[in-house]
């Protein structure tokens, strides 16, 4: 069920976007009104009309007419002062225009309503129909359409009908404006209206669709990795999990405990932060996905979500510069606040998905390899050395001439034996002594 806080953040920008587009409506109500006013200056400029040039007061009424709602309506939205009721009222005044001209236009040429489909003005009210579906609001074009319909009924009624007309007509053209063809005129001017509403029905519904599934992927987002947060949108899979063969790193600090009780809040959340944004960087590099921080470790997983051949070459490749970029922070910041790591790495089958409900959803990878690589990580101190990895992963990523046996037993707390590997550059004891002894805090060096 969609909570009250997402259902308000989803419909907040909703009245931003309506006065969007009734700036863009008034926009085009000026833009229409200026091409509509060409005709009345070509016609004398080029001698069209066959006859001395005159001015149709009616058609110049209702276009300055539109061109006063457009800059009205721009006026009020400048000023912040564009309520949703005033939609209506346009809507209103653009009927009222249409209902004025038309019967001035056909009493200015002796016509009756016989003959109220060749008022000119009749005919825009597809074009503010269509301009009007700008709005994305059913509610207003429905009230638009009504009160085309009843102004051109007005008009009509208002004025004499009659069966015959004084003016020379051919048969056939009197025939085109009999009541049965203005009916179905008027018919399709209705259409045309609701065909407008059941537009802007369906793309208000696929806006805010749109706007729920984005919202709801940004809440994913928050915890979810990157990397699987497309994959939940597109289907199902993940929700379900599903086993695979992964390598998997744990990285944690070392002596964190001692370092957090020697300095100050400020500096060890920067610590951490620091920390955290190395490996952030290393997994980018090599693809790793990072499936959870806690505390001062971090957990990453690589052949998630798709796994290839260079996953075990990859996590090693990520592990190393995990070191390389702590080797170079610390060479740039005063010993109390260099630290240092130990790093495991495995590989073996998981499973691997989603798990949660709406409120908060967690990716997590489950198996025996995560608990062998969460020991490995931990025996980097039992082994003085920064990085251990099993045989399995270095056998995987065809290292085996970079790598040496550390050990051979089976890892605390487990029964089976497993081969421990560190790099060969690790397995001198001078190299273990120089990374694993940082310099301790002044405050914590007794």
């Amino acid at each position: 069920m969609e909570s009250p806080a997402r259902r308000l953040t989803t419909l907040k920008s909703i009245p931003d976007a309506e006065i969007e587009a009734e700036r863009a409506l008034a926009v085009l109500r000026l833009f229409c009104a200026l091409v509509l006013l060409m005709p009345h200056f070509i016609e004398p400029l080029f001698g069209l009309g066959g006859g001395p040039a005159r001015w149709q007061v009616p058609s110049v009424l209702s276009l300055a007419t539109l061109s006063l709602s457009g800059l009205l309506a721009l006026f009020l939205i400048r000023l912040g002062k564009f309520s949703s009721w005033m939609r209506y009222v346009f809507a209103f005044m653009d009927a009222a225009m249409l209902a004025t001209v038309c019967y001035l236009s056909l009493t200015f040429h002796g016509l009756s309503g016989n003959w109220i489909f060749a008022a000119p003005v009749t005919w825009a009210i597809p074009l503010l129909l269509t301009v009007g579906a700008l709005r994305y609001q059913p509610a207003i074009q429905i009230w638009s359409t009504f009160l085309f319909f009843l102004a051109l009924v007005l008009v009509a009624f208002v004025l004499p009908w009659e069966d015959s007309e004084k003016t020379a007509v051919t048969a056939g053209v009197a025939s085109l404006f009999s009541p049965l063809p203005s009916i179905a005129r008027l018919s399709l001017i209705v259409l045309t209206g609701l065909a407008s509403v059941v537009v802007m029905y369906r793309s208000r519904s696929l806006l805010r669709r749109a706007r729920r599934e984005a919202y709801a992927t940004s809440e994913l987002s928050r915890f979810l990795p990157p990397e699987i947060v497309p994959l939940v949108t597109e289907s199902d899979e993940w929700r379900q999990g599903r086993k695979q063969i992964v390598a998997i790193l744990f990285v944690d600090i070392r002596n964190s405990t001692h370092m957090a009780e020697g300095l100050d809040p400020k500096a060890v959340t920067k610590l951490i932060r620091s920390f955290r944004s190395i490996v952030q960087r290393a997994a980018r590099a090599h693809g790793g996905v990072i499936d959870k921080f806690v505390g001062d470790g971090a957990m990453l997983v690589f052949g998630v979500p798709h796994p290839s051949g260079d996953d075990a070459a990859r996590s090693l490749n990520c592990a190393r510069e995990i070191l390389r970029l702590i080797d170079e922070r610390n060479a740039s910041v005063e010993a109390a606040d260099r630290f240092s790591v130990g790093i495991g790495v495995h590989r073996g089958k998981v499973y691997c998905g989603i798990v949660g409900d709406d409120e908060r959803r967690e990716f997590t990878v489950i198996g025996d390899a995560v608990n062998v690589a969460a020991r490995i990580e931990q025996a980097t101190k039992q082994f003085c050395v920064p990085l251990l990895a099993s045989g399995q992963v270095v056998e995987a990523a065809n290292e085996n001439d970079l790598w040496e046996i550390t050990s051979s037993e089976p890892l605390r707390g487990r029964q089976q034996s497993i081969c421990l590997m560190a790099p060969k550059a690790q397995a001198r004891s001078e190299d273990r002594e120089q990374t694993d002894a940082i310099t301790p805090p002044p405050s914590i060096a007794g």
